[in-house]
């Protein structure tokens, strides 16, 4: 991209050439370490680009082969410039505009958080801030890799997690171990590892080799389908081993643990028609209020509505705007009947399940048991469950690479 950018800056030329030996013409281009790229041939004549600087010494070798270089299409800003000399000033702003879009393509703008359920946006947000992972970053100095591990080894309820770089925005996409792991297609030789411990309940192989059969307990890590295929000579010795991406359909029994509780009683918020909307602009982390109102509301919440500034889905920009709606609330304390409170937790509990069978997930038994006490409502137990429970892990280059012995290494006496 920046040897673009230097090329248009400079300028560059579409030449055509044709004539009797056009190959000649361009061995002597070589040889004079004339630099020309994206080089086609089209029927009898050859077609290339140049710098505008360069262009002049084409003039010898043109002389000495006969052929007249033909100038196709001029690119670049000096002829933008010499086509619009009256105008400047407007090529100059947009000179400028151009290279600070290209500065603010080099950080992170945004940091979007997809798919945490108990971890909210702003809560992981903040944890990034304290790893030195914030808006305004350079992309350069933010590491995808270490971001996931370090989001694990903090988390332990974290049992999946991602992270990477799309234009000016960083995206996280994190999954609790008490849902499964969206499925990802290996794009390198992959082994298909345990992602949890569970029992086989069924597996046909189509790419790889299985090291697991029907009705083994597996352990989350262990391998069920290797990466590496073995391939053995007449007499059983190894002659080499392959890497391939393992391809298979695993079925595993295993479980979820479910729990939820929460108090019966509870305050009741009521919204009245008083509110007061004020507005802002933030650029590069500060606000500046265009329109705060005052209010003398004893109790109230406060709803933000931000946007950020892009110019395509991917590049953000340093630049955000959004409202400020301050709502005057009225509590009252209220508490659940044991039967309204049993029927919200099995509402959740039903979500839940939809969500497990979203991921292909089958419910097999239900174990969870919904109780009241001491004015708490708890839903606990585990979920018997059949599901795909593994994941790939890269083939490592030891694992199939069979380093040559050397006959003639050793002593000889």
């Amino acid at each position: 991209m920046l040897i673009k950018l230097l090329n248009w800056l400079r300028g560059y030329l579409y030449v055509q050439i044709s004539g009797i030996d056009p190959e000649r013409f361009i061995n002597l281009c070589i040889s004079k370490k004339i630099f020309i790229w994206h080089l086609k041939k089209a029927e009898d004549s050859y077609q290339f680009y140049i710098i505008r600087k360069n262009f002049k010494h084409l003039k010898p070798i043109a002389r000495k082969t006969k052929i007249v270089p033909k100038i196709k299409r001029k690119i670049g800003l000096p002829f933008l410039l010499h086509r619009y000399h009256n105008r400047k000033g407007f090529f100059v702003g947009f000179l400028l505009c151009a290279i600070l879009i290209y500065i603010l393509s080099l950080f992170i703008w945004d940091i979007s958080i997809l798919g945490g359920s108990k971890y909210t946006p702003e809560a992981m947000t903040k944890f990034l801030k304290e790893q030195q992972i914030y808006t305004g970053i350079l992309k350069k100095k933010v590491n995808c890799q270490e971001i996931e591990e370090t989001i694990r080894l903090t988390y332990k309820d974290i049992g999946w997690v991602s992270a990477e770089i799309k234009g000016t925005r960083l995206i996280i996409k994190l999954t609790e171990t008490n849902m499964p792991a969206p499925a990802i297609k290996a794009m390198e030789p992959s082994h298909i590892v345990a992602s949890k411990d569970a029992i086989i309940k069924s597996i046909i192989t189509r790419t790889g080799t299985p090291l697991v059969k029907e009705g083994d307990v597996v352990h989350k890590g262990d391998i069920l389908v290797s990466g590496v295929n073995t391939i053995m000579g007449d007499f059983e010795e190894v002659i080499r081993k392959e890497p391939v991406v393992a391809d298979a359909d695993i079925s595993c029994k295993s479980y979820y643990d479910y729990y939820e509780k929460f108090p019966l009683k509870y305050v009741d918020k009521q919204y009245t028609q008083k509110a007061k909307k004020g507005y802002y602009i933030s650029l590069f982390g500060k606000k500046l209020f265009l329109y705060n109102p005052r209010n003398s509301y004893l109790k109230y919440d406060i709803i933000v509505n931000e946007k950020t500034l892009h110019i395509t889905p991917s590049f953000y920009l340093p630049f955000r705007y959004g409202t400020i709606l301050t709502k005057e609330v009225e509590e009252t304390e209220k508490k659940y009947s044991e039967q309204e409170a049993i029927s919200i937790v099995e509402g959740h509990l039903n979500r839940y399940f939809d969500h497990l069978s979203r991921n292909h997930v089958i419910i097999i038994e239900n174990n969870v048991k919904i109780t009241v006490d001491n004015n708490y409502c708890i839903a606990q137990g585990r979920v018997m469950v059949e599901e795909p429970a593994w994941e790939y892990k890269t083939v490592q280059e030891n694992e199939w690479r069979i380093e040559p012995v050397d006959e003639h290494s050793g002593d000889n006496h």
